[in-house]
């Protein structure tokens, strides 16, 4: 019966993962690694399994994206190719990165896109057309931090493409889970090779994403630009709070 309510337990928290992907842009591990070490996973185990969720329900995310019209993912393939390359790299660090030490660097992450969020126009602004190689230099540098922590990057992007480029927020954050489809994917493969993914855990995370992506889609498409940006931010603010709370009492 334990078993039974903790498979269902971990359905739920990748259902949650899956409505943040498609609202927000990112892979839901900002979402899993908090939420799954409150259930007894230790960081480093709970990093390999959001890996898998967001590779499933990035895919699927990205293509009801694209099919809406929200991103050319043609244009952006160079972005995820440096995704590849650095999430690898990163992956490869956990294994000799203490858990304490990849604990703060995710929190610091997520102070980072909290406060870029925060002094972003959620309409946009005036956009640029960055060299392929800037795109390629970014997804890398993006992809070694989502590799080393087990998110999929969108989260440090999305702020990247909407504050920096001038993209709108909602086509910003459409490209962040396209992103995350190239690094979620090179993460997993990469922790599955090292021994790290509980397959069985990661199937009920995976199918809960899948089945939570499409409705977090269809929010978006229903929220202001504005509501949109202030929901984005209090979803910082929370997930900010909760690492705060397992650095604090040492529960790595």
């Amino acid at each position: 019966m334990e078993i039974a309510v903790e498979y269902i337990a971990f359905l739920f928290v990748g259902f949650l993962a899956g409505i943040s992907s498609g609202f927000f842009g990112i892979g839901g591990g900002t979402i899993v690694v908090p939420l799954v070490m409150l259930l007894g996973e230790g960081i480093k185990p709970a990093i390999a399994l959001s890996t898998m969720q967001m590779s499933c329900s990035s895919i699927y995310g990205s293509y009801i994206n694209a099919k809406n019209g929200q991103f050319r993912p043609q244009s952006f393939i160079v972005l995820g190719l440096g995704g590849i390359v650095g999430a690898a790299c990163g992956a490869r660090l956990l294994a000799v990165v203490p858990s304490f030490w990849a604990a703060v660097v995710f929190t610091c992450m997520i102070v980072l896109a909290l406060v870029k969020t925060f002094l972003t126009n959620p309409a946009g602004g005036v956009s640029s057309n960055p060299r392929q190689i800037w795109l390629f230099l970014t997804g890398a540098i993006v992809g070694v931090f989502a590799g080393l922590v087990g998110i999929g990057g969108g989260f440090l992007l999305v702020p990247i493409l909407a504050g920096i480029l001038g993209l709108p927020l909602k086509n910003a954050v459409a490209i962040g889970l396209y992103f995350v489809m190239f690094v979620g994917g090179s993460a997993f493969i990469t922790y599955s090779l090292m021994g790290y993914v509980d397959f069985t855990k990661g199937a009920f995370l995976s199918i809960g994403s899948i089945l939570g992506v499409r409705f977090g889609i269809w929010i978006v498409s229903k929220t202001g630009a504005n509501k949109h940006k202030i929901i984005v931010l209090l979803m910082y603010i929370t997930l900010l709070a909760v690492m705060i709370y397992k650095l604090t009492k040492g529960t790595l």
